[in-house]
């Protein structure tokens, strides 16, 4: 590489650290989001992105209480 270019981003699966790739794009195994490598957050993202995940996120959190509480 010459001076003043830099590498492209390499996009990281958040839940199969082994599937790179050098555009975003999704991953093969999973079918997740590829995320710039380095990215903090990644699986969060993703869940945030649907709302689907995150009702599914809070019906297992409270199962987990209430299952603490008993």
């Amino acid at each position: 590489m010459t001076e003043g270019q830099t590498e492209p981003p390499v996009y990281r699966c958040p839940m199969h650290r082994e599937v790179r790739g050098r555009a975003a794009g999704k991953c093969p195994r999973c079918g997740m989001a590829l995320v710039p490598e380095g990215a903090r957050f990644g699986l969060l993202r993703h869940i945030a992105r649907s709302p689907l995940m995150v009702v599914v996120m809070l019906l297992v959190m409270v199962a987990v209480m209430v299952m603490m509480l008993m």
